[in-house]
């Protein structure tokens, strides 16, 4: 069975430096998150910037690292231990540079695929068995470096797509606090 989403988490850096760039979509998406249910972030215990969002008595978290990416299951295990979630409970947004920009992928499980911020938060928190949507920034140029790629800053060209990746990252929590985890991934995934 599918649990309940508490915690909602996007991937980033921290700094002025790493704003805007393709490793940081998972910050950029929770940030429209919560500007769309008009949220503040605020520090937590010097690991994370955290929000929340409460509906009919049930409230959601919104947490990004402030760890450096290769760090994140630090901030990621350390809030979830205190406020007693398991990891079926947390959902993860974060870039894959295999995946077309623009174009996402829901998995309820699975490996870091060489994803250093999903390493550590599986390390982190002994498992992988965790939600999460892959939030394409690819392709990769044969001719670039991975770790050059990832830290480049999005074009003006790329803005229509990450305007609609936020759009449905959005519509994706929504879904997921109205319906559930299970039914919000296949509507997204016939919506396609």
């Amino acid at each position: 069975m599918i649990k309940q989403i508490k915690l909602f988490v996007g991937l980033g850096n921290p700094g002025q430096k790493y704003e805007n760039a393709r490793h940081n979509l998972g910050f950029i998406v929770l940030d429209e998150i919560a500007s769309s249910k008009y949220l503040d972030f605020k520090t937590w215990s010097n690991v994370a910037d955290i929000s929340f969002y409460e509906e009919a008595n049930c409230k959601k978290w919104l947490l990004k690292p402030i760890t450096f990416m290769n760090l994140s299951g630090i901030a990621v295990s350390s809030f979830a231990r205190y406020h007693k979630i398991e990891p079926e409970e947390i959902f993860v947004f974060y870039d894959d540079f295999s995946v077309l920009l623009g174009e996402y992928r829901i998995r309820m499980s699975g490996s870091a695929g060489g994803h250093n911020g999903i390493s550590s938060i599986i390390d982190h928190l002994h498992t992988n068995n965790f939600p999460r949507m892959k939030l394409g920034i690819g392709p990769l140029s044969k001719f670039t470096q991975m770790s050059d790629f990832v830290l480049s800053k999005f074009t003006q060209e790329d803005k229509e797509k990450i305007s609609l990746i936020k759009e449905t990252a959005v519509n994706l929590f929504n879904e997921i606090n109205i319906v559930g985890l299970g039914k919000a991934a296949s509507k997204l995934a016939n919506r396609k």
